[in-house]
């Protein structure tokens, strides 16, 4: 059994082959697994929602997200024991100044070892430095235990707010949480 200690935390560098190559594989990853629960649960993949591909959706979103890192965006890994990427998390900034974080994702073959609330944690750690008031985020109403790690760590329900990912037609599939700073800031 492997130990969550030999993993670690740390912000990515995208401008780093190595790193950006992780980064592409993970959402590549996450968005094919996105796509099939869309499609159980909405009887519409990424490809009818979005209208591309999973892998042009994918190489669209990595293009945005390097149009934010490192000005209102930052994206973090987690790592083995030997230097592997494991899992990925971000945070960005919302146009109202508030930070959410964004795309959590654990490989399959890494998941119940508690990686996903680790790296909650940690990205609640980072967000401390960041000059918002107020930590969001949101989630599919598929992702159960996504679902129990957010709410662990103190976030709350609340309605869908400006900047948010999802389109329109998923909203009554997603879930929307916040944290006030008086939650994740009180300890220094």
């Amino acid at each position: 059994m492997t130990s969550n200690d030999e993993f670690t935390f740390g912000r990515a560098d995208l401008t780093r082959p190595e790193d950006f190559l992780a980064f592409k594989r993970l959402n590549a990853a996450y968005f094919d697994w996105m796509s099939g629960e869309l499609s159980r649960v909405t009887g519409r993949g990424l490809p009818e929602i979005t209208g591309m591909s999973c892998s042009d959706y994918v190489e669209h979103t990595l293009s945005v997200t390097l149009d934010l890192v490192p000005r209102s965006a930052q994206v973090y890994f987690i790592r083995s024991a030997d230097r592997t990427v494991v899992a990925m998390g971000g945070l960005r900034t919302l146009p109202d100044g508030a930070t959410e974080i964004v795309r959590i994702y654990t490989l399959p073959e890494f998941r119940g070892l508690g990686l996903g609330a680790r790296m909650v944690g940690s990205l609640i750690t980072e967000a401390k430095g960041w000059t918002s008031d107020t930590l969001r985020l949101d989630t599919g109403i598929f992702m159960h235990s996504a679902q129990k790690i957010y709410e662990a760590a103190g976030f709350r329900k609340r309605g869908p707010y400006a900047g948010a990912e999802p389109p329109e037609f998923l909203k009554p599939y997603w879930i929307y949480m916040e944290m006030p700073a008086s939650s994740f800031k009180a300890n220094p």
